[in-house]
């Protein structure tokens, strides 16, 4: 534009100002001053534009920079809920295996008392046995008084085999039980 004008003054000088001359010049000056003052404006705005992008960029570091601390937060965090997780875990199978146990000792416990209560009873049928022998019926005859005596005998010892039978039985129960909680508490 400023060529143009230029060349417009060397032409005045030349040929002459004419008034459309004048008044060319004039609006050529004006669009000039326009052109300078849309470009100080348009170079205001693009610093301005670039300020906030800057500080856009700014914004976006710093919170890319704290979701990456969060990031490792919630990962220390899942660790330490994992580390919780398995203590948790071994204390609560520590315990089952110690409840386990002390049922186990309970079940057993039980059990002994049970068979030492029939065996207390087969003790006390066995000494009833002489006491039967030895009690005579004065009302009684000599032979009727051994058969009945016979008698008592063999249903006291029928008793005492079935007790017998019946302990052995429970016994080996106990024993498969026991075998089989020692089994689990290992």
């Amino acid at each position: 534009m400023q060529q143009f004008l230029d060349m417009e003054k060397q032409d005045q000088n030349t040929v002459g100002a004419s008034p459309c001359e004048a008044e060319l010049q004039e609006l050529m000056e004006q669009i000039d001053i326009m052109v300078s003052n849309k470009k100080l404006d348009w170079e205001r705005k693009m610093r301005a534009l670039e300020t906030r992008l800057d500080l856009r960029d700014q914004e976006l570091a710093n919170a890319q920079t704290c979701l990456d601390q969060k990031g490792q937060e919630v990962g220390l965090l899942r660790q330490k809920l994992d580390s919780l997780e398995k203590c948790n875990l071994a204390m609560t199978q520590n315990y089952e295996g110690q409840l386990q146990t002390l049922k186990a000792q309970k079940q057993a416990q039980s059990y002994q008392t049970q068979l030492n209560g029939k065996k207390q009873c087969i003790e006390d049928s066995s000494s009833e046995i002489p006491r039967l022998m030895c009690e005579p019926d004065p009302s009684c005859e000599t032979n009727e008084r051994d058969e009945f005596i016979i008698e008592k005998l063999k249903s006291a010892v029928s008793e005492i085999a079935l007790s017998r039978n019946k302990l052995q039985d429970e016994n080996q129960k106990l024993l498969q039980e026991l075998k089989m909680y020692q089994r689990q508490c290992q």
